[in-house]
């Protein structure tokens, strides 16, 4: 191949500091640190977990918030040539548990922050800590260690783990090895077409996979700067965008959402942003449209992938972002798709299938999983059945309509429900909107389901059952329109955000 190799993520930052010693890396809690500055406390760090014998093929787990040291341990591991295994601290006591006994951590970092979270499943496991009396810490980890020098590594070897966070079931370890990771790079910085002089804003934790995929290694291949937002609050946010000029930021729609809504906020100099990205639930039209006023000029992308799909598959180009607002965009160019009938035969242009990834774009497996992921291939082992109903028309844009497990099917007819959901969106007024299927009863028995909407209105707005349904009336199915419409201050949600669907039905 020619060019100059980065096999792993570690190479991927000995490179940078290489090229870029003094170029500002990271900006966290009002400190400013360059790429030299930072390598010299990793390679110590480094330099510690070698000490402790931890190396090739041992899983390190990181139970904390985003910050200085967590950024650190991160890069030290991937120099040791270890598996990072970042666990959300959010997860209830029997998940924590779980993931951790899965995982049997030659190590776990903890932070006094989320203690009290995860300190029962933890246990007696050897730590290292930020913040904890009688606790080896990051610091004198750090000023004990001799600095370690970078190793060769093996790109095949697993580089981390990230435990998903489904709707039901236990969590499951998802293999990354450093080759997905690079692959991942590639398909973040060429689609969203970052460059060495921008500075993205890291809002999501780093146990998230747009973190630990996306932003953080994207940045420091590319020799870009990372500012860290102390917490997901939306002025807070919009102010750090403007004191920090980024350039980059990709979050939710509900949190951009929240960020367009703030007063004052076209008083903001938020000119300095070049690319804004959204994934992870359907983005309302408004919400898009306002993005494009506030901030004229500014690339808007929607963006799609899935924890065993090495994240991004498909982004939305920004010429397209308003005329296709409720499309996931179209596919990278070294991805493969396929969206196939029951049968397994490929559907035509416009009529919904079940969305399949090849297999070379997915995670090799899951920890002590063996054959779980393999389950959801096809046949010949070379798709991955992502589970979700998707269709893709004539241009080669690809539209969601839901998990195939949530289609409701009312007198026969199918309805999606994330086509009824964008529908009720785009009602003003509208935060937040969940789509069920519930059985169908007394007279109504005979049309087998009933769709069921649970709305979330804006603070302060009052919406009547009847608002909902004239809206839906007007652009939708007679079957697809809900026949049951609840509202609730809030929808019920996993620890990593999912929409809980089975409580609302």
């Amino acid at each position: 191949m020619p060019g100059l190799p980065l096999p792993t993520l570690s190479a991927v930052w000995t490179n940078t500091v290489s090229k870029y010693p003094r170029k500002l890396a990271l900006v966290m809690a009002g400190e400013r640190y360059t790429y030299a500055q930072l390598d010299a406390e990793i390679a110590k760090l480094a330099g510690w977990l070698d000490a402790q014998g931890i190396g090739s093929g041992d899983h390190v787990a990181v139970a904390m918030p985003n910050c200085l040291e967590h950024y650190l341990i991160y890069w030290a591991v991937m120099r040791v040539g270890a598996v990072l295994a970042p666990v959300n601290f959010r997860l209830g006591q029997r998940e924590l548990q779980y993931v951790l006994d899965n995982l049997q951590p030659k190590l776990v970092v903890v932070h006094a922050e989320v203690w009290g979270q995860v300190a029962a499943a933890v246990g007696d496991r050897p730590r290292l800590a930020v913040g904890l009396d009688a606790e080896t810490s990051v610091a004198e980890a750090i000023a004990a260690g001799a600095p370690l020098a970078p190793r060769e590594l093996d790109p095949e070897s697993i580089a981390v783990i990230a435990h998903t966070s489904g709707t039901t079931g236990v969590p499951k370890g998802a293999l990354m090895r450093h080759v997905d990771l690079l692959f991942n790079i590639r398909n973040t910085v060429i689609p969203f077409s970052w460059r060495h002089e921008d500075i993205n804003l890291l809002l999501s934790p780093l146990f998230h996979v747009v973190a630990l995929y996306s932003i953080v290694p994207s940045s420091a291949y590319l020799g870009a700067t990372v500012v860290v937002a102390p917490r997901a609050d939306a002025a807070e946010v919009a102010s750090l965008i403007e004191s920090e000029r980024v350039t980059n930021f990709l979050s939710t729609p509900t949190f951009h959402h929240m960020v367009v809504s703030l007063p004052g906020i076209a008083e903001r100099d938020l000119t300095c942003l070049r690319m804004v990205g959204y994934s992870g639930a359907p983005m309302p039209t408004r919400t898009i449209e306002r993005l494009a006023e506030l901030l004229p000029g500014v690339r808007l992308h929607n963006f799609f992938g899935l924890t065993e799909t090495i994240s991004l598959t498909h982004i939305t180009p920004s010429t397209h972002a308003l005329s296709h607002a409720d499309s996931i965009g179209k596919l990278i160019p070294e991805v493969g798709m396929r969206i196939v009938r029951a049968d397994g035969t490929d559907c035509d242009f416009d009529e919904v299938g079940l969305l399949h990834i090849h297999r070379e774009n997915t995670i090799r497996g899951y920890l002590n999983r063996p054959g779980l992921l393999e389950e959801a291939l096809t046949a010949d082992g070379q798709w991955f059945n992502t589970g979700d109903l998707a269709r893709v028309d004539d241009q080669g844009f690809v539209y969601l309509e839901g998990r195939q497990k949530e289609m409701i099917i009312v007198a026969g007819e199918n309805v999606f429900a994330l086509e009824v959901e964008r529908c009720i969106l785009d009602l003003e007024g509208v935060r937040e909107v969940a789509v069920v299927g519930i059985p169908a009863t007394g007279p109504r028995a005979a049309l087998g389901e009933l769709v069921k909407a649970i709305v979330v209105a804006e603070p302060g707005v009052e919406l009547g059952r009847q608002d909902v349904r004239g809206h839906c009336v007007e652009r939708l199915a007679s079957y697809k329109v809900p026949q049951v419409i609840e509202f609730i201050d809030a929808l019920p949600r996993n620890p990593s955000g999912k929409v809980l669907k089975e409580q609302l039905r």
